[in-house]
């Protein structure tokens, strides 16, 4: 199919397809579990897959809206449990922050196209996700409860969610190509087909 040969109204509904649906398809793989696309049962962050290939190429508005979005849809899924202080942390500033960095790194020519580039930024801004998502739920255990009980969740976290994190990490920048080749060519086509006109 030839997009230059669409209308812009048809290529534009065709993008917004594309976009939503493969959103769509990372919201449905972000909890499931096939074979060969987790260990010790962690997966991708998908997510912050979409969120990195989308910011890539788009302007820091754009990253960091996208970045929103997507922790409002991913804390939606997640349903977070109400306390006295309101929601437990979220997602939204995780993904927001790795949207913006993203895009701070293209802009910089940290990044480029090559696997290896996109999938060392993937590990290292999937660590960062995780990172702030953790200090997030170490600041709400502090105010929420003590400083000994904060303390000792920043001991678990260290502990134990340092494997998840690591596991997690990997996966998604071994994943990552298999998601941002087929997006940033169609990204591309688009792009290039709204310029002739």
């Amino acid at each position: 199919m030839n997009i230059n040969n669409l209308s812009p109204l048809a290529r534009t509904g065709l993008h917004i397809a594309i976009v939503i649906g493969s959103v769509g398809l990372c919201l449905l793989l972000l909890p499931t579990r096939f074979p060969g696309m987790e260990i010790l049962g962690v997966g991708p962050s998908w997510l912050v897959m979409w969120t990195i290939a989308w910011s890539m190429r788009r302007s820091l508005w754009h990253a960091a809206t996208a970045g929103i979005v997507l922790g409002l849809i991913q804390d939606a899924m997640t349903f977070p449990a109400t306390t006295a202080l309101g929601t437990v942390p979220t997602h939204v500033l995780s993904l927001t922050v790795v949207g913006v960095l993203a895009f701070w790194l293209q802009k910089r020519r940290y990044l480029d196209d090559t696997i290896v580039s996109v999938s060392l930024a993937t590990v290292l801004l999937t660590i960062v996700s995780e990172v702030v998502t953790g200090a997030q739920y170490f600041l709400h255990t502090a105010i929420e409860q003590s400083w000994d009980a904060s303390l000792d969740s920043l001991d678990y976290m260290w502990a134990e969610r340092a494997i998840v994190i690591s596991i997690a990490a990997i996966l998604s920048g071994l994943w990552m190509p298999i998601l941002y080749y087929p997006l940033q060519l169609w990204w591309q086509k688009i792009f290039a087909a709204t310029k002739l006109t």
